[in-house]
């Protein structure tokens, strides 16, 4: 199906043929990831550029370099990672030295070089974008003018993880393959020393990129400050773009009062909702909060292989987002995995809901607490906070405009489409480094519209 895209060529703009080589197929059912990618995407098209996206199959349908979907503007090709044989042959020769992360040997394929090469010959690819870590050996591989996507940076996010990950589901992408959910049984016994042995690889892999990649971008400006540091190389933000509602609806007429955001085939996510309903929300009910039910937006409760208490109230995957948000007065970040943007705190901005943040949970994300945004460290705090948020407050009001004005700022059309102008001017003309004038991501200082409001000053004497 042809995309819709309105076309925002300027004069100056030379159109490009691009090729994204992702790590899933970016149609169908959003994630967080998938609407990065998309925006990618979009932003290309609007900016009169034909976009080419190779992605790997999880199952085996096809051959490698099959087109699955084409129109005159974005072509979509299909790939596919290792045999087993030679799966095991990298994790052996490639993991076990330390020289290759298990998150490249799942997607290291000779098969997908060939049909890449392919795909870049027949396509006349002009510039190639690389999909995290797990690609980016063929964006070096290809020859061409390369931007690194490395969405979070991996080495801290596993780092951060080592001590409490019991397996290794949703820390390798959506890879499925057989040879994996036996890698995943073998190092339950060893999974600490695995993740910690993971985490020291790809944090000299994306030192290794940032200095190899004509421009490398992360999507958290905190993280492109870290890696930058790492690699002595100028990193930049990957543009986000989130649209949201034309009307929001007061937060006072709305039904429900508390809401997560996120599929359950992700880990994380699992994790974070199992711990409301075993921990938190019984810890609430001894500050007169009891029962309060958590509805929770997205996919995968399939997966899942234990049973949720009635606090749970699953909602399932919706298509029109804004408006099943705007049925909440809050959402509830709980303390998840660290680094990057939590594309659920802009949608619960853009819809005026308020945001109850884990401290831990929007680092690295220019989100100002009492300003943009409620924390909380304890369950304690959480339950004043909902308090508040069911007896409407009358500040609140103020943080969520605020938040929506962040929201606006920094994942907006025309931010999002004048970043990558100035990204792919970067890397055609020949540039070693990311942009030399790199987008910030705006904080209180640069926005006019974003100030403490009246309910900051006193909620410290709220919160016990």
């Amino acid at each position: 199906m042809s995309k819709e895209i309105p076309n925002n060529r300027s004069e100056q703009d030379q159109s490009l043929n691009i090729l994204l080589i992702a790590t899933r197929d970016v149609r169908g059912q959003m994630t967080g990831r998938k609407s990065v990618l998309n925006t990618t995407v979009d932003c290309l098209l609007r900016l009169g550029h034909r976009v080419v996206v190779a992605f790997f199959d999880a199952g085996m349908h096809g051959s490698d370099g099959d087109a699955t979907d084409t129109d005159d503007q974005v072509r979509y090709y299909r790939i596919h990672g290792p045999r087993p044989l030679e799966l095991i042959t990298q994790l052996g020769s490639g993991f076990l030295f330390g020289k290759k992360p298990l998150n490249e040997c799942l997607y290291s394929s000779d098969r997908a070089l060939t049909a890449l090469r392919d795909i870049a010959h027949s396509e006349k690819i002009d510039v190639v974008i690389t999909d995290m870590v797990r690609t980016a050996a063929y964006g070096e591989s290809l020859k061409l003018p390369w931007i690194s996507d490395l969405d979070d940076l991996l080495s801290l996010r596993y780092s951060l993880i080592a001590k409490e990950r019991k397996n290794l589901d949703g820390l390798l992408g959506y890879h499925k393959a057989p040879a994996l959910r036996a890698l995943n049984r073998l190092a339950r016994p060893v999974i600490k020393s695995v993740l910690r042995k993971e985490s020291a690889i790809i944090a000299r892999r994306e030192k290794d990129i940032a200095q190899r990649a004509n421009l490398t971008l992360t999507v958290s400006s905190a993280e492109a400050e870290i890696l930058s540091s790492r690699s002595s190389r100028m990193i930049s933000t990957t543009p986000l773009l989130v649209r949201g509602p034309s009307q929001i609806a007061p937060l006072a007429e709305r039904p429900h009062d508390l809401v997560f955001l996120g599929g359950l085939a992700y880990q994380p996510n699992r994790d974070a909702v199992y711990k409301y309903d075993t921990e938190i929300s019984r810890q609430l009910s001894s500050y007169g909060l009891e029962e309060l039910p958590l509805h929770v937006i997205g996919g995968g409760e399939g997966s899942v292989n234990y049973k949720f208490s009635p606090v749970i109230r699953f909602v399932g995957y919706v298509e029109d987002l804004d408006s099943e948000l705007q049925k909440y007065k809050a959402m509830l970040i709980p303390e998840l995995v660290q680094g990057g943007i939590k594309t659920k705190a802009v949608h619960a901005a853009l819809n005026g809901v308020m945001i109850l943040a884990h401290d831990s949970a929007i680092a690295g994300m220019r989100l100002q607490p009492n300003v943009d945004v409620l924390t909380w460290r304890s369950p304690a705090e959480l339950a004043a906070l909902l308090g508040l948020v069911r007896d409407n407050d009358p500040g609140l009001a103020r943080i969520a405009e605020n938040a929506r004005h962040w929201a606006i700022a920094n994942f907006g059309e025309q931010r999002a489409d004048a970043q990558w102008r100035e990204y792919l001017a970067s890397v055609t003309a020949g540039s070693e480094t990311a942009s030399s004038q790199p987008f910030p991501v705006i904080g209180v200082e640069a926005s006019s519209q974003r100030r403490p409001s009246q309910f900051a000053g006193s909620l410290s004497r709220i919160v016990p």
